[in-house]
């Protein structure tokens, strides 16, 4: 591993200057990763999958120490035969190893079966089937992607202007570029994701940890919710800032942090407490699950219980609810006074739904 401390344009010079790249972004598709400044870091790596493309990963690091991007110099064929014409281009993945973007090389255009260039939209679609890392292309292999001539008995004898490509597939890639979707597709989410995940993996700490959360970057974030669940020994530190992004306007950062809650650690009263006070902040979709989780629960605390009939006596969670909260009532809930007390409440309620689900509560509680 080296690292130079300098601009990112001059790096490339500085690296790949006696080689003559140089770079061109197709339109509509600003190149941020470019104009990133930062210190890189050039990573070895030897793909025994990808021979031909640069055995190194570039990584981008801001002031901070954190990455920024990561980037790798691919060189590849893309058809079985090798008839077709080989990609060259720099792909791009974000500080956590998701798919962040593409850039070409200056005169080496992206081009189709028919050897014509990719257009403005072909590369916005490409970039928009790179960054799907559920695509249909993931379970498919090369001879999967075409419909095989007649008379052609050797797949290895195709080429991407002599077969079709699979009608169902021709919805969800680049016309004529079967292809080259698929390989880059499988590039992207291939071994050199897998070395930047390992990378990072390596760094793991608590104190790394709180500094990618503390950037505030969605996908930081997102990546330390994931590390924190499959490295529980962090918990303690983060669990609170997780009950703070269930609030997050970001979906699913939202929905990640809530799915984080789960199993025995919702046996934890301090943890109960912290939740339902969260709850009035939540959409009705995000309080229905976290219910259910809480139901799953060995028993809840006294104290929840009764928050959590506070929060629908004020009207800070509807009513439509109630059935649910019930459902985490227990016999040893009415040994309390304080559930006791509420639940005389609701059995005296103007509202007659309200009246009726507390009576059917209170007798199945007694049998």
């Amino acid at each position: 591993m080296r690292t130079v401390g300098l601009h990112w344009p001059v790096i490339i010079v500085f690296l790949f200057g006696a080689i003559g790249f140089s770079y061109e972004n197709p339109e509509n598709l600003p190149p941020d990763f470019l104009d990133a400044k930062g210190i890189c870091v050039v990573h070895s790596f030897a793909d025994s999958v990808d021979l031909i493309s640069d055995q190194e990963i570039i990584e981008l690091k801001g002031k901070d120490g954190l990455p920024i991007w990561f980037a790798r110099h691919i060189f590849k064929d893309v058809c079985i035969s090798g008839k077709c014409r080989m990609v060259r281009l720099w792909l791009f993945w974000d500080g956590v190893g998701n798919y962040y973007g593409f850039q070409l090389l200056e005169h080496e255009p992206l081009t189709k079966s028919d050897h014509t260039q990719f257009e403005a939209a072909d590369y916005k679609k490409l970039d928009e089937i790179l960054s799907d890392s559920l695509s249909i292309l993931k379970d498919l292999k090369q001879e999967d992607l075409v419909i095989i001539p007649d008379s052609i008995d050797n797949p290895y004898e195709l080429d991407g202007y002599t077969a079709a490509t699979q009608p169902a597939l021709s919805e969800v890639v680049v016309k004529d570029a079967v292809y080259t979707c698929h390989t880059l597709w499988h590039t992207v989410y291939g071994n050199t994701q897998e070395k930047i995940r390992s990378l990072l993996t390596a760094r793991l700490d608590q104190s790394f940890l709180e500094a990618m959360f503390k950037t505030g970057d969605v996908s930081k974030k997102l990546w330390v919710v994931k590390m924190v669940d499959q490295h529980p020994e962090y918990h303690a530190y983060f669990y609170l800032r997780f009950i703070e992004c269930m609030q997050s306007e970001d979906s699913l950062l939202a929905e990640s942090a809530l799915s984080y809650f789960r199993g025995a650690m919702l046996d934890d009263q301090l943890i109960q407490t912290k939740l339902v006070e969260t709850m009035p902040s939540l959409s009705l979709h995000q309080n229905t699950e976290l219910i259910w989780k809480l139901v799953d629960c060995d028993l809840l605390a006294d104290a929840s219980v009764v928050r959590l009939l506070e929060h629908v006596q004020a009207e800070e969670l509807p009513v439509g609810l109630l059935n649910l909260i019930y459902r985490l009532v227990k016999p040893e809930h009415l040994e309390d006074p304080q559930v006791v007390e509420k639940l005389a409440d609701f059995s005296q309620a103007e509202d007659v739904y309200i009246r009726n689900m507390t009576k059917w509560l209170l007798q199945r509680t007694k049998e």
